[in-house]
């Protein structure tokens, strides 16, 4: 499954939507934490500002009594006055190095410069206009200067003492999508901790049942017409959990895969995916002849290029609204209720790919699909059966035969005495009665010749196919040896007398 593109941000503050006025008021809101004053006058509103779109006096620190003479007495500063600070508002997008000189001779002298001078536009500054900046305020005697562009601006709107200001002038807040988001992590990972509590750290084959959280008419499938395509609630079993969710199986399906040449196939007429519910099961009942049908094909392609193709859907935590952990006398089984999408149902993301035997998968990225499968298949049915003769195994084979009983096994034969078995066909084994003296059966699912050099190449990848070989033909395998490969399945009398192929 690819991963999901999932961004969530704010985009640039729209400060081109704010008058002059009401964005000169934003300043001044901006400007009363950045100093202690002791008061901060909108002269801008007024007109004939003299170049103060806001004039603001600085609180002077207090000074320690002392006796002095009473000439000087008279010339210590009053209480009200403190250093001046000049704040020009340019509701302009773009600012050049020019501008802003212009913009800062109009407005201060260097007979009278006040202590501290802002600038603050919604612009982006280059490194030429900071420059800029800087000479002239120091040119003019000016002792503090700064210029607020876009960026820092949004950088003191971001932050959180200034969340009121923000939601006031552009309806949004931060506080509150924390809050939010807060509340949607809590329901996440309640919802991850339930079902672990539910399912167990290891939920495989384990049943659910999925619920469109707009459904209204539960259990009635027949209230809707287009039920099969899209049902609104249906029972899926558990593979695994992933960190954003829960796995479950959608589909399991007869596949073929050649490595070498990097091609597949799969057929889509049968879903061998687990489903624990007896009603379901029954609804497949009806479905066997295909299944054996499609099966007995699939048995009949080699072993090694055998595959199934495993389609999982992911459930994230995070769309699950609600957990039933009991279910009910319909399903038996934890609902999980979550808000379905048409197309892709209750699923945020998929899992594709070839699973090979239990222990190794392979992606579908980069192969080449070609057709294997038929659009109908034939029923199956059995050839010869070989009442009148028997495979031999050695002991370690015929060990390996009861151990995987209902399995399958691969018969390696240099002498062609079993040349006259044909896929179908069945035979008995020998030394393998039961106690009612019947043999075990197996029926041949595919035949043909391989070097073995081919099989020597196969060591690297599967040392286990050294022991199975030289174990059946009684020696060391050579390159030059023509080696007749039969693949076969166990089965039983009773599969025979019903001319079936075992389930």
């Amino acid at each position: 499954m690819a991963k999901p593109n999932i961004t969530r941000t704010l985009g640039p503050i729209h400060f081109e939507d704010l008058d002059p006025h009401r964005f000169e008021d934003l300043i001044r809101q901006l400007t009363y934490d950045f100093r202690q004053w002791q008061s901060i006058e909108s002269t801008g509103r007024g007109g004939a500002d003299d170049g103060f779109d806001i004039r603001a006096y600085e609180v002077l620190p207090v000074a320690e009594p002392t006796i002095e003479a009473e000439d000087d007495q008279e010339d210590a500063p009053h209480p009200m006055d403190g250093n001046l600070w000049m704040i020009q508002c340019k509701r302009e997008r773009e600012l050049g190095p020019k501008r802003i000189e212009d913009i800062i001779k109009d407005a201060v002298t260097p007979d009278t410069p006040p202590y501290g001078y802002i600038l603050a536009a919604p612009a982006n500054f280059s490194k030429t206009a900071h420059d800029k900046f800087r000479q002239v305020l120091r040119d003019r005697g000016v002792m503090e200067f700064y210029l607020w562009g876009a960026g820092e601006l949004e950088d003191m709107l971001y932050q959180p003492k200034n969340d009121h200001i923000l939601f006031a002038f552009f309806g949004i807040s931060l506080t509150s999508r924390r809050r939010s988001r807060t509340t949607e992590i809590r329901a996440t990972v309640n919802a991850k901790n339930k079902l672990l509590r539910i399912l167990g750290e290891n939920p495989h084959h384990k049943s659910i049942l999925v619920r469109d959280l707009k459904d209204t008419k539960y259990p009635y499938e027949d209230d809707y017409k287009d039920f099969e395509t899209q049902p609104r609630w249906k029972e899926y079993s558990a593979v695994a959990f992933y960190p954003l969710g829960l796995i479950v199986s959608i589909g399991s399906h007869y596949a073929y895969f050649d490595k070498t040449k990097g091609e597949w196939d799969f057929t889509k007429a049968v879903n061998n995916s687990i489903i624990v519910r007896g009603q379901q099961r029954r609804r497949y009942d009806d479905e066997d002849e295909l299944r054996n049908a499609a099966k007995g094909f699939w048995e009949q392609i080699p072993n090694v290029k055998k595959a199934t193709y495993v389609r999982d859907g992911l459930i994230r935590f995070d769309s699950i609204a609600f957990i039933d952990d009991k279910g009910d006398t319909e399903y038996k089984c934890p609902h999980l209720f979550v808000d379905f999408h048409r197309e892709r149902g209750p699923f945020t993301g998929m899992f594709h790919h070839l699973k090979i035997n239990e222990h190794h998968s392979e992606s579908i990225k980069g192969l080449k699909r070609i057709t294997i499968f038929p659009e109908t298949f034939p029923k199956p049915s059995f050839g010869t059966v070989h009442k009148e003769k028997l495979i031999e195994f050695d002991d370690r084979t015929r060990a390996t035969l009861k151990h995987h009983s209902g399995g399958g096994i691969t018969i390696y034969d240099l002498d062609r005495k079993y040349e006259y078995l044909k896929p179908s066909d069945v035979i008995g084994v020998e030394k393998t009665e039961d106690k009612d003296g019947n043999k075990t059966l197996l029926k041949i699912t595919n035949s043909r010749m391989a070097m073995g050099s081919e099989l020597l190449e196969s060591y690297h990848d599967n040392p286990a196919l050294k022991h199975a070989v030289e174990n059946q033909i009684g020696r060391e395998l050579k390159p030059k040896d023509k080696v007749h490969i039969i693949e076969a399945i166990v089965i039983y009398d009773w599969q025979i007398e019903q001319d079936r192929p075992v389930i």
